[in-house]
């Protein structure tokens, strides 16, 4: 016969170590704490909105409107950022695409610097 440790000897039977643990319970979230957060959020897109300008935020500025396409700076992981984008229309307004770039500040710099260059290549073809 196999030896028994002094733990298996407790009062337990063997049809308890059968059953599996009862799963842990959910914790409920009370109505204050969701309500809470949800107008925190709300606060933090009405501040970032500016009223006035297009339906468009802080820092942006139209590039085409009728073709919804903006260029904007932001801070993207507390790094600034030229982001250029076109837009569609969400359910609450303008909202950004897939289709854009956003550059860095040296790739920004960058582009400027070719600016004259690029404006004789566009003088030979056209």
């Amino acid at each position: 016969m196999p030896k028994r440790d002094a733990d298996s000897d407790s009062l337990s039977s063997d049809s308890d170590q059968d059953a599996p643990p009862p799963p842990p319970k959910k914790k409920e979230k009370t109505k204050e704490k969701t309500k809470e957060k949800t107008t925190e959020k709300e606060e933090k897109k009405g501040s970032e909105r500016k009223s006035g300008s297009g339906g468009l935020e802080e820092g942006a500025y139209w590039l085409d409107e009728k073709r919804m396409r903006r260029i904007q700076v932001r801070s993207f992981k507390g790094k600034p950022l030229i982001d250029i984008r076109e837009l569609y229309m969400g359910p609450k307004g303008p909202a950004p695409g897939k289709k854009g770039i956003s550059l860095s500040v040296t790739e920004w710099r960058e582009l400027c610097d070719l600016m004259e260059n690029i404006d004789e290549e566009i003088q030979k073809i056209t």
